[in-house]
């Protein structure tokens, strides 16, 4: 929009504190609502971000509905490749199953772009590189960024797992979680999310387009502190990147932390990641961050009016998120921790994946189907 905010003070029915999926899912849904919406982002946009780039299938027909007024969105999910099969790579095994239906592969710079230019087209304000600084209040807010003061009826934080909005998040001592990606040239991979496993992490690559994979993993940092050396820890996966030509620099991200969902703070709502971290290779990030998003956006920009109806909307979005997405990242974190066993258990634990029906179902755990 042409609406600039400079050194002066506006008025917003929502503002929104992160630019990701979440946020714009969010500022999408209530400017589309009839809302008045302003996206702040701190960092240059879009960008690249560590992420597995997996859109699982019960967040395509969102994603549809979200990009409906960006004609060249159309091409890109056209183009993205689908992912219709898992390959586990456990305990010197290999275990396959399918995924059904199908996803889609979207770099995550393209699905970034593509959702801000919705956000605008559904006449959000959109302001990146422009931190928010603070937040007082309990509604309305006013919020100090660096480019002047917003008063605003309504927040939604969509600022991921690490900003100035959770600062009870404590960092742990000794050896901590990071995520590393990069893309890569590969001619004739398979059209699936390929997970390879081993003592304290594991590495997933999937094609991202004709001969591109991305390649992102979660790993200790007392295993490896780059990408380069997590791709040596598994014997299948060093083999296969052995040939592979680096298309991106890596980027990283550190410490990933779990913690119980806060989907609610000081009548502020919080959205994606920011809520709560699930766990990287079930695959529904992006998916619960595009619902988060869109719930908090309709249900908040019905309570803009005045602070009972944002008593109501925030009671309302908390009961949402408790009903519909906590129980995901509950059963994510379930899987993660009997997969994170010691290696002896872990092979046998990879016979009861062998089982019929066994992936299949550990999927549909951290599923919600529209």
């Amino acid at each position: 929009m042409s609406r600039t905010i400079t050194n002066s003070t506006f008025n917003f029915d929502l503002a929104i504190v992160g630019g990701g999926p979440a946020g714009t899912a969010a500022a999408i849904t209530a400017a589309r609502m009839g809302a008045q919406v302003v996206v702040f982002e701190a960092g240059d946009f879009p960008r690249q971000k560590v992420c597995g780039e997996f859109v699982s299938a019960e967040s395509l027909e969102a994603l549809h509905e979200l990009l409906r007024d960006v004609p060249e969105a159309a091409s890109v999910l056209q183009a993205a490749p689908t992912i219709d099969g898992v390959r586990l790579y456990v305990a010197g095994q290999r275990i396959e199953s399918r995924v059904s239906p199908p996803a889609l592969s979207i770099p995550r710079y393209e699905l970034d772009r593509l959702l801000w230019l919705a956000a605008q087209r559904a006449g959000a304000v959109t302001r990146p590189g422009c931190e928010v600084l603070s937040v007082a209040g309990t509604g309305p807010f006013l919020l100090t960024t660096a480019a002047g003061e917003i008063h605003t009826n309504c927040v939604i934080v969509a600022a991921g797992r690490w900003s100035r909005f959770r600062p009870d998040l404590a960092i742990p001592d000794g050896s901590k979680w990071i995520g590393v990606k990069a893309h890569f040239r590969e001619d004739g991979a398979r059209k699936s999310t390929d997970l390879y496993f081993f003592d304290h992490g594991y590495c997933g690559v999937q094609p991202v387009a004709d001969g591109v994979v991305n390649a992102c993993a979660m790993v200790r940092s007392d295993r490896a502190r780059s990408l380069a050396e997590a791709l040596q820890l598994h014997p299948a996966l060093a083999e296969r990147s052995r040939a592979w030509q680096p298309l991106t620099e890596p980027v990283s991200t550190a410490p990933l932390i779990y913690r119980e969902p806060e989907p609610v703070r000081e009548n502020q709502a919080f959205v994606g990641d920011a809520a709560a971290f699930i766990d990287p290779f079930v695959g529904d990030g992006i998916s619960i961050a595009l619902r988060t998003g869109r719930v908090a956006g309709k249900l908040l920009s019905k309570g803009c009016e005045s602070p009972r109806g944002l008593d109501t909307a925030i009671t309302s979005y908390r009961r949402e998120y408790e009903e519909q997405f906590a129980p995901l990242v509950h059963s994510a974190s379930r899987i993660r921790r009997a997969l994170s066993v010691p290696s002896v258990l872990l092979r046998a634990g990879s016979l009861l994946l062998r089982v019929p029906g066994v992936i299949p179902y550990m999927i549909r755990k951290t599923r919600q189907v529209s």
